[in-house]
């Protein structure tokens, strides 16, 4: 999606995207921030979005920094974050973001950002994760799961219903004419070791079952869709 694309998102944001921080229904993201975080560090959001993991977990932090490159949504997430005064703002792409940081982050955030279909644009994306993240610091990456998407798949095709999506051999996933990139439990392993992390803990952040234009039945209650969660560390 393009930067004007993304900008046009700006006034509809919480029903336009899956804010993961903000519609997960089991806490995930909440466990895994604990675990990955001491009081009074650095924060880096690589893609932030309007500001929902910042607002939401940004408290403990000494300093956070948030990179979005669509002016209008970066313009939200600082009216969301108003009240917090330790928060520097870059509207930027990612890698050159990650440039102008260094390495000093304590902290990386980047949530459903690394999905575009392009392999060498998304392993810029994963080596700048690394190269602002600390020794020993800690990155949270959240990213479609492609077992999610086939489970999907699997409930609407048994409720008869016909499936807006196409899902490909490489793990791109076709929907509204757009392809965007789904990951699997061990090829997130494989990535982040080949990125200089360790992995310490990859669990599901699930989300509602309206996300994927289908009707959360009670048999469907516990076995909503899902986002990869991972956290690792640096070193």
């Amino acid at each position: 999606m393009n930067r004007s694309q993304w900008n046009a998102l700006a006034a509809d944001f919480q029903n336009e995207v899956c804010d993961i921080a903000r519609e997960e229904t089991n806490d995930r993201v909440k466990h895994f921030v604990r675990a990955g975080t001491s009081p009074g560090g650095v924060l880096v959001d690589m893609g932030c979005g309007v500001g929902s993991f910042i607002r939401k977990f940004g408290g403990p932090f000494g300093e956070i920094v948030g990179v979005e490159f669509a002016p209008k949504i970066i313009a939200r997430a600082k009216q969301r974050c108003a009240k917090m005064s330790n928060v520097h703002w870059l509207t930027m792409e990612i890698p050159r973001a990650a440039a102008k940081i260094g390495r000093r982050s304590d902290f990386t955030v980047c949530l459903n950002v690394i999905t575009q279909e392009n392999e060498q644009r998304r392993a810029i994306l994963w080596a700048s994760l690394a190269s602002v993240t600390k020794r020993g610091g800690h990155v949270l990456v959240v990213v479609p799961s492609l077992e999610a998407a086939r489970m999907v798949e699997r409930v609407a095709n048994g409720g008869h219903r016909t499936v807006d999506s196409v899902i490909h051999a490489d793990g791109l996933v076709e929907r509204d004419d757009a392809l965007q990139k789904h990951f699997t439990r061990a090829e997130l392993d494989e990535i982040f070791i080949a990125n200089g992390f360790t992995p310490k803990r990859i669990g599901r952040a699930h989300y509602p079952w309206n996300k994927e234009g289908m009707r959360e039945t009670k048999s469907r209650r516990g076995h909503r869709p899902w986002d990869w969660i991972c956290l690792a560390q640096r070193t």
